[in-house]
């Protein structure tokens, strides 16, 4: 199942760097930036894409309590993959 969302994870940014947009016209492009939520961290593709460069953060998805005397304990309860496309 992570494999799918991955690939098409990879499409998209395929998909966003062979698009001619407003943006191109004007000699400029566009930024794009999107989330893919997983159970476990997941590696990223990071350089050209087409026309664009893109890059990927992996960050922590944290839930967090506090006990009666004050702690805070928290836990990762899944993970955010952030594609950056420029």
């Amino acid at each position: 199942m992570d494999c799918r969302i991955f690939s098409a994870a990879l499409l998209a940014a395929a998909f966003f760097a062979g698009a001619t947009t407003q943006a191109d016209a004007r000699g400029a492009k566009d930024f794009y930036t999107q989330d893919y939520k997983f159970d476990r961290p997941m590696r990223g593709y990071e350089g050209q894409a087409g026309n664009y460069y893109c890059s990927y953060q992996r960050l922590p998805n944290r839930v967090c309590n506090v006990d009666r005397s004050g702690n805070e304990r928290c836990k990762v309860k899944g993970w955010t993959l952030r594609q950056h496309c420029y």
